[in-house]
């Protein structure tokens, strides 16, 4: 099996042309996926995985802990911190820290790639990554292909690989589940699965999850679990984005000094991305006019019609995208990456 599923999750990095995914909808729960971020944002990370031992009055705890920014260049680094780790036997239960750097290799709405360099304190080796996705209408694909310089400790190099799939019942609510494996002798398959959930209004995801797998960090998705006698560990992961420098300064200015979304020049309308909403959320038009967004966020959004008929490439901050709307009718619109963010254009 294990053959088969590797050439599965190379088949899907050479796949994966576009995308955005740095929510829990857009990744299963053993993959790290290939979510970036917009230079000097910061994210937390909070995944907890449990099992209930005989008697219901013990728990056994593997929680990790992730706090990542943006650097120059699409560059994100970040670390994870464990503090029960599976990875190494010499040091079980031990603290692990993972460093990590990400680099995106093609960002755009219908798929992603990125690549991952880490080090992992509980093993003492070196890890890399390549991370690929791809949608496919309501399904999503997910893979990752690891290398190790020392795998789990043992003093090997190895490989590890994960697939998984994301089923979108809405654009807040999805099934998810991955399945995955390691070169190493002893390696046994490791999977997940659950639900995960965009809070609309917000732009906070979160999930739950059943899985058999440790520590979120790449040695340790790859490894079956090792503490606790039961054979199934249940899970959440929920990502907190903490805004930007930029964000913060506004609280200490009495205003921001932008001109007013909604205003009209002439035939044309202004419209903006700010604090994860479209502002207005409803633009009225005459046949003729323009409409332009400008995203002010620090974040990246896209403006797509419901019904695909028309969209924008991803807009950075102060990036803007304009549409001519000819006849008259309703046009609803939303955010890619950001589902929860939607707005409809009226022509009168």
């Amino acid at each position: 099996m294990r053959r088969p599923l590797a050439a599965g999750v190379l088949l899907l990095m050479a796949y994966a042309g576009t995308a955005l995914g740095q929510s829990a909808v857009e990744r299963t729960p053993n993959v790290q996926g290939t979510w970036t971020l917009a230079p000097g944002a910061p994210v937390f990370v909070f995944s907890h995985r449990f099992e209930v031992l005989s008697g219901g009055d013990e728990l056994i705890n593997i929680p990790t802990l992730i706090l990542a920014v943006g650097l120059p260049h699409r560059l994100t680094a970040g670390l994870g911190y464990t503090s029960n780790s599976e990875v190494n036997p010499d040091k079980l239960a031990g603290n692990e820290v993972e460093y990590w750097l990400k680099a995106p290799l093609l960002q755009r709405p219908g798929g992603a790639a990125a690549a991952i360099l880490a080090y992992n304190s509980a093993s003492g080796g070196v890890d890399a990554a390549l991370s690929g996705r791809a949608r496919l209408g309501a399904v999503g694909l997910i893979g990752e292909v690891r290398g190790f310089s020392d795998a789990f400790g043992s003093g090997e190099a190895e490989l590890g690989y994960t697939a998984g799939a994301m089923v979108h019942l809405t654009p807040y609510l999805a099934l998810q589940g991955d399945l995955g494996s390691s070169t190493a002798p002893s390696s046994d398959a490791v999977w997940s699965a659950g639900v995960a959930v965009a809070i609309p209004g917000t732009p906070h995801t979160f999930s739950l999850h059943a899985t058999n797998a440790g520590a979120t960090t790449l040695e340790g998705m790859s490894q079956r679990k090792v503490i606790g006698p039961k054979d199934v560990r249940y899970g959440f992961t929920f990502t907190v984005p903490l805004g930007s420098g930029r964000q913060w300064g506004r609280v200490f200015r009495r205003g921001d000094g932008a001109p007013q979304a909604g205003a009209q020049t002439g035939d044309t309308v202004r419209a903006e991305m700010r604090q994860v909403a479209f502002q207005p959320g409803e633009i009225r038009v005459r046949r003729g006019q323009t409409v332009v967004w400008v995203n002010r966020d620090p974040t990246e959004h896209t403006v797509n019609a419901d019904d695909g008929s028309w969209g924008s490439d991803i807009l950075a901050e102060g990036a803007s995208f304009a549409r001519r709307f000819e006849e008259t009718g309703r046009y609803p619109y939303h955010c890619l990456p950001h589902p929860q963010m939607s707005g409809v254009v009226i022509v009168e």
